[in-house]
């Protein structure tokens, strides 16, 4: 891939613009390595545990790859899992937009959430369309979308910075980086050319990942597993009062069941 950079991306990252469109290839290749990871050894007949890594992966990767640069800063959304990353003025979303090669210029967002419209508050306005009817005093201006959680202290010339990617369970397809309004229907309204990322081959790791669940050693009382190989256990014994044997008392052989001081429903309080 060509080394030039858009002007969009110098805009808003400065000087490093170079090193966190390097840094975002690579952060999605970690991504990809690790839902495959967990896909292998949850041993599964679905691929949803690689969907739920993979989700989660997309955040979490590229927080690792990012978090080291100078003025790189973490915004929490609110009642978001996850974090995302500004770096500069650039705020940066990844997300999957098809699970096969298509041409991204079609993409669209795959939910519209509240979170989504807050996003795109950071956004270009999305061109405005002219109907086949107009109404007289008729208003389709959109309601004013209140930020809520990190996103409202975020500087207002902020920008989104849109990071789609197609993948499956398979392999890692093709990535973009670009900026565009969100248009009707989720559909991507884009304001520059969405550029590809460099992909690489090699994954990195940041901190201990785990790869095999390693076996735990049994510590000396827990060894004996079978049960006549165990401690034999220590037995209360006491006679019969004479007049219980006197008149035909059954003997107690063991204690009366005590009623339950906590219930499951008290487990969810």
């Amino acid at each position: 891939m060509s080394a030039h950079l858009s002007p969009w991306a110098t805009e808003l990252f400065g000087e490093q613009a170079a090193e966190v469109r390097k840094r975002l290839g690579q952060a999605l290749r970690n991504m990809q390595a690790n839902a495959q990871a967990a896909q292998e050894q949850a041993s599964s007949r679905t691929n949803h545990t690689y969907g739920s890594a993979r989700w989660q992966g997309q955040y979490e990767r590229v927080q690792e790859e990012l978090e080291d640069l100078p003025g790189a800063t973490p915004v929490k959304p609110f009642q978001f899992p996850f974090e995302l990353m500004l770096v500069g003025r650039g705020l940066i979303y990844p997300f999957s937009y098809s699970k096969k090669k298509v041409d991204v210029r079609t993409a669209r967002i795959p939910n519209e959430s509240r979170l989504v419209k807050e996003l795109f508050t950071f956004a270009p306005e999305p061109p405005e369309v002219q109907g086949s009817f107009d109404f007289e005093g008729f208003d389709e201006a959109a309601p004013d979308i209140e930020l809520r959680g990190g996103l409202a202290s975020l500087p207002p010339d902020t920008r989104l910075v849109l990071v789609p990617f197609a993948c499956n369970a398979s392999g890692l397809l093709e990535a973009y980086w670009g900026i565009a309004a969100l248009g009707e229907g989720g559909r991507l309204q884009w304001e520059t050319n969405p550029e590809p990322l460099s992909l690489p081959k090699a994954v990195t790791t940041h901190g201990q990942h785990l790869t095999v669940i390693p076996l735990q050693p049994a510590p000396p009382d827990l060894e004996l597993t079978s049960f006549d190989r165990g401690a034999e256990p220590t037995l209360t014994l006491s006679s019969r009062p004479n007049v219980d044997r006197q008149r035909d008392v059954p003997p107690l052989t063991e204690a009366e069941p005590a009623d339950d001081q906590i219930s499951e429903d008290d487990a969810t309080h």
